[in-house]
């Protein structure tokens, strides 16, 4: 962004850590909090007092100059952007009167710090990185590994007890077990162990086939992650590459990529243009967590990507939420995650326009050529047990159409393929009827999941794109 004049909705409601801080900011707003409103003749700074309850009022700036905004305030608070830095936003859209002012000796002073740092950087005279330390890498590798083999023989003993007479008493054991699972940085084997309990625990109070079959499932995904991650560890330890490297086995393992070395592995793309196709809240008991999870289409290549924002319950409200997007992001840096299918994407900044209908008919040109191909693809996928179990895809139909039983069935040439909802998107075939009456040539976002007990693969849609508009569902 430039200056202040790109402020928009919802660039103020995405800035937002949640949705309690813009609504305080609005009751900031509504209510005249900021009685003083300044900004620079060159519209890249506002800045204001903001009074409350305190004595003294706070003093809250957003500062445009730089590549990415930078939001400042002498407020306590732990938020960034605080209430205050959103409030100012939003008396700027609401028109109120600024008055043009000089840049804050303090401010000043942080910009020429930012202004050295990046002339440092842009001139090569960066102070060397940090190199590695393998010895500590290979540490925590053969860390991971002991507790790769304790999640072996906890599968084990499950299988050897038989997965129809675990006990409340036995769950319990086994819960003390996924607790200390964590002080191996084992983060995914972990989340499948206290996936294994919540089934486990569930059968005891009510046996079921179904929920039997799920922690039959569940303990072959561990099982397989548990052979695929102690053979990596392996290879890794022999060879003496203990660093990072293209493989979502590290991720998975407890690892935490850093930008710069996906950018290192050459996993990122220039001034890519991407636009959300569907957004879900996922609340993860295993993991103890909020997952945001936004998926989003490639107007170049037409590959769908994922963004995914893991709000942990303990420290929900510093962390910001992240919502709906409804524009056209261009990212300067597109930063690509190992993977195939539905990688996960990051940018640190991106320019964001209002969508117009060219941005859905370039959609509609992204599509699978068919059903049978897109099927095909995410069997490939779902083959890998540390895979998601869906594959998003972009899938053009000719209509929408029933079944003998009344159920949804999307129709493409010769080929069809049953709709049904999914726990992200309950209601989604439902508001499709609705929508989808009379409708050819569009397309529809959404997972290809295989139904192991009916043998098949069903599409559970997301979002409607037509020539006009992307209609979430």
């Amino acid at each position: 962004m430039s200056d202040v004049n790109s402020i928009t909705e919802e660039f103020v409601r995405t800035s937002a850590v949640n949705a309690s801080a813009l609504s305080n900011a609005k009751k900031i707003s509504s209510s005249g909090g900021f009685r003083a409103l300044y900004k620079t003749a060159d519209d890249t700074l506002i800045y204001g007092d903001c009074y409350g309850s305190g004595s003294k009022p706070y003093n809250a700036s957003c500062d445009f100059s730089g590549e990415s905004v930078v939001f400042r305030c002498s407020c306590p608070s732990r938020q960034i952007p605080c209430k205050h830095c959103l409030g100012i936003m939003l008396d700027w859209l609401a028109g109120k009167e600024f008055t043009v002012g000089d840049v804050p000796e303090d401010i000043a002073r942080k910009r020429e710090k930012i202004e050295k740092r990046q002339e440092k950087a842009s001139s090569g005279e960066t102070s060397a990185p940090k190199k590695p330390n393998k010895s500590v890498a290979a540490k925590k590798l053969k860390k991971q590994r002991e507790g790769l083999e304790l999640a072996g023989n906890f599968v084990k003993d499950i299988l050897s007890r038989g997965v129809c007479s675990l006990s409340k008493a036995a769950c319990a054991q086994y819960m003390n077990f996924a607790q200390q699972l964590g002080d191996y940085y084992l983060p995914e084997p972990q989340t499948i162990v206290y996936q294994i309990i919540e089934a486990a625990s569930k059968l005891s109070e009510n046996p079921d086939d179904a929920e039997s079959e799920r922690v039959i499932a569940l303990c072959v995904k561990l099982s397989s992650t548990v052979k695929k991650s102690m053979e990596y560890i392996d290879q890794k330890l022999e060879s003496g590459e203990v660093l990072p490297e293209d493989s979502v086995l590290y991720e998975a393992m407890g690892g935490v990529w850093k930008l710069s070395q996906l950018k290192e592995l050459g996993l990122y793309k220039e001034n890519a243009a991407i636009m959300q196709l569907a957004f879900t809240v996922i609340d993860n008991t295993a993991r103890k967590s909020l997952s945001e999870t936004g998926y989003w289409i490639d107007l170049d290549s037409g590959e769908i990507y994922r963004t995914e924002n893991i709000r942990p319950y303990k420290a929900m409200q510093y962390i910001q939420a992240t919502d709906s997007c409804f524009n056209v992001y261009v990212a300067k840096e597109l930063y690509l995650y190992p993977g195939t299918i539905n990688r996960r994407i990051r940018w640190e900044s991106a320019e964001d326009f209002e969508p117009l209908p060219k941005d859905s008919q370039r959609i509609l040109t992204l599509t699978e050529e068919s059903i049978s191909a897109a099927v095909k693809k995410a069997k490939n996928e779902l083959k890998n047990t540390l895979s998601r179990p869906y594959a998003v895809v972009l899938l053009p139909f000719d209509t929408i159409g029933t079944d003998s039983d009344g159920g949804l069935v999307l129709k493409h040439k010769n080929e069809t393929i049953a709709l049904a909802d999914c726990d992200e998107f309950p209601d989604a075939c439902t508001v499709l009827k609705l929508v989808a009456g009379g409708l050819s040539g569009c397309a529809l976002a959404g997972a290809l999941r295989y139904i192991p007990s009916e043998h098949r693969f069903v599409f559970s849609p997301y979002s409607l794109v037509t020539a006009d508009d992307v209609i979430r569902l």
